[in-house]
């Protein structure tokens, strides 16, 4: 089962033959709430019955049915769920992705896959990394409030630890000090030091810092450009910041013995620091729509963004957060409205709109509705 990622979801959007079957629903990592879950599965996947009798000759839909049969009566797969889980089926695919967030139950077919739901789960506004850092090792990781996965450095330039980062003689005695420390469990101090001074260690630290410094900026912060938490003890915190040139360093960090933490402890302090500047965020792109109003540069409309979108007007989209407008774009001049409720897998047109802006190289903020700046479900902010 392959780790939900953009590289992902630019897969999923790619399916454009339909049928593409879209399931959504919250499930439960523990008994005995996860036992309805396979049954929920079930009850949405049946939703998609008049499309089974449509395709009835055709092989490779009915397959779709018997995988999802097969995935419904997996025992063991649902003893192993997280928060969500997301279904993608074609004739030639199936893709399963664990969440680690709740999403609302939903069965959609349609002619291309349902991905709204995940453009929360992925989109950059509130992703980061997170820098854990000793004196001795370093480790990377990229995620948001949901998830946070741990990113493999050993092929990367980043040292992992202090021996990666020195020269080739202070290597050998670090890696001497590090087998006494290993054999006999005594703390490496000044009076033991086998030939390094206090002073000697404090600039080896600086060494590695620095180091660490030059390969995440290089690596990492510069390509995805997405802000950086460092989680280490307060005085190790002063020193990286003091030589840092990293700008996507933020300002403030978790100022604890982060090796310490759980991953889930980890992700839960990261959204803390985080969180304020998410805010903040939010509300400074709803004063960018707000002023572009003012200069005709902004627009709630659908019919008029999905003109804009088309043309490659639109860099920043906002979404409404589990909107569904029952329905899908045709082309340039029509959006066909589906009215008639009692057909529950017509596409959304919200969701045909985030893949169309995002071809064009635009933005898409899926946000909570308390905070959407429009009643329409859409807001957008012009190029040109």
């Amino acid at each position: 089962m392959a780790t939900l990622t953009e590289k992902q979801l630019d897969t999923l959007m790619g399916y454009q033959e339909g049928p593409v079957f879209s399931v959504y629903m919250p499930t439960h990592r523990t008994h005995p709430d996860n036992a309805q879950d396979p049954e929920i599965f079930r009850k949405l996947v049946e939703q998609f019955e008049p499309v089974k009798a449509e395709y009835l000759r055709d092989k490779g839909i009915q397959n779709v049915f018997s995988r999802f049969e097969a995935l419904a009566d997996d025992y063991r797969f649902w003893q192993h769920t997280k928060e969500g889980l997301a279904v993608f089926a074609t004739r030639d695919s199936f893709d399963v992705y664990r969440l680690h967030m709740p999403v609302h139950p939903l069965a959609i077919v349609a002619d291309s896959a349902h991905v709204k739901p995940l453009l929360k789960y992925l989109q950059s506004s509130d992703r980061y990394h997170v820098l854990v850092l000793s004196t001795n090792t370093a480790q990377l990781f990229e995620g948001n409030r949901y998830q946070l996965d741990e990113i493999n450095l050993s092929q990367k330039d980043v040292p992992e630890s202090m021996i990666d980062a020195l020269d080739h003689e202070l290597r050998d005695l670090h890696a001497t000090l590090a087998a006494y420390h290993t054999a006999t469990g005594e703390k490496w101090d000044v009076a033991q030091n086998h030939g390094l001074k206090k002073t000697d260690i404090d600039n080896d630290i600086e060494q590695f810092f620095r180091a660490v410094d030059r390969g995440v900026m290089a690596r990492y912060s510069i390509p995805t450009r997405l802000p950086l938490i460092l989680a280490s003890l307060p005085e190790h915190q002063h020193l990286f910041r003091r030589i840092s040139r990293n700008r996507q360093l933020m300002e403030e960090g978790i100022k604890t013995n982060a090796t310490a933490l759980s991953k889930e402890a980890l992700k839960d302090a990261a959204w803390e620091v985080f969180e304020p500047y998410y805010n903040k965020r939010i509300n400074e792109i709803i004063g960018e729509y707000r002023r572009a109003t003012t200069k005709r540069m902004g627009a709630d409309q659908l019919e008029e963004i999905v003109k804009d979108a088309f043309d490659g007007k639109v860099a920043t989209l906002l979404l409404e957060e589990n909107r569904i407008i029952r329905g899908r774009i045709v082309d340039r001049d029509n959006v066909f409205y589906y009215t008639d409720d009692t057909d529950g897998s017509v596409d959304d047109v919200l969701d045909d709109l985030a893949e169309l802006v995002l071809r064009r190289g635009g933005e898409v903020w899926v946000i909570p509705k308390d905070k959407m700046p429009s009643e329409t479900g859409a807001a957008s902010i012009n190029r040109f």
